[in-house]
């Protein structure tokens, strides 16, 4: 008769499934890399939220945004005249900016309410206007091709010195660069209808084709602007 013998499955010993130290070590680091990597992609993630967001904004509403940007570049201290790094951060602020959006800030310095909103004093009035004057001199000399930049242009150089013959020269290139454009041509109504007695006689054919413009794209501005300024009537024109 066969024997019955017990079969029996060997045991591990007492330490034979803890984890040597170097396995522990190795063990922390992986995890230490893991939740390092997982830190900075959502600090990445955030980052990129805040700055599409940030862009959004600013595509939406872009002149309230380079208002609220312009107002808040540092005064020069007992500085009369503009800082030449503050007119070239906006020029340079303008020219990376797509047309658009541009055109809307550049069509905005037309107003004066634009600029009277922004200044707290007439110091600071005259201060905002002569370095944005001389940011659009500077963005001129690079991107010489925008009407709606000429046009700006010759606006804040008449509220600084008076329709010279600077600002002359800026709006005659805004009429060559831009000359049916109907923004431009609306802005470049109520800036010259403003000084229309200032204005050599060879510019009313130029005068009265902006007029026919703004005529057949915006009545409405037409009619807001005839309450100040004597205009051709839409109906005759």
């Amino acid at each position: 008769m066969r024997e019955n013998i017990p079969i029996t499955t060997p045991t591990a010993g007492p330490d034979s499934h803890k984890l040597r130290w170097p396995d522990r070590l190795g063990l922390a680091i992986a995890g230490a890399v893991g939740m390092l990597a997982l830190f900075t992609g959502l600090m990445m993630m955030i980052s990129l939220s805040s700055a599409y967001r940030t862009a959004d904004i600013f595509y939406q509403q872009p002149v309230a945004s380079f208002a609220a940007w312009l107002s808040a570049l540092p005064a020069p201290v007992d500085v009369a005249g503009p800082s030449d790094s503050q007119a070239r951060a906006i020029a340079d602020r303008l020219l990376l900016l797509p047309v658009s959006p541009r055109r809307a800030i550049l069509s905005a310095m037309m107003d004066d309410a634009f600029w009277s909103d922004l200044a707290r004093s007439e110091a600071g009035y005259r201060r905002l206007i002569a370095v944005s004057s001389e940011a659009l001199d500077d963005a001129m000399l690079r991107a010489p091709l925008s009407g709606a930049m000429w046009l700006a242009a010759a606006k804040l150089r008449t509220l600084q010195h008076g329709f010279d013959a600077t600002a002359e020269t800026y709006l005659r290139r805004s009429y060559v660069l831009a000359p049916r454009e109907a923004g431009v041509a609306a802005d470049r109504l109520a800036f010259t209808a403003s000084i229309r007695p200032l204005l050599r006689g060879d510019f009313d054919a130029d005068f009265a084709r902006d007029n026919r413009i703004v005529c057949q794209t915006a009545r409405g501005r037409h009619r807001a602007l005839s309450r100040n300024f004597a205009l051709p009537d839409c109906d005759r024109v």
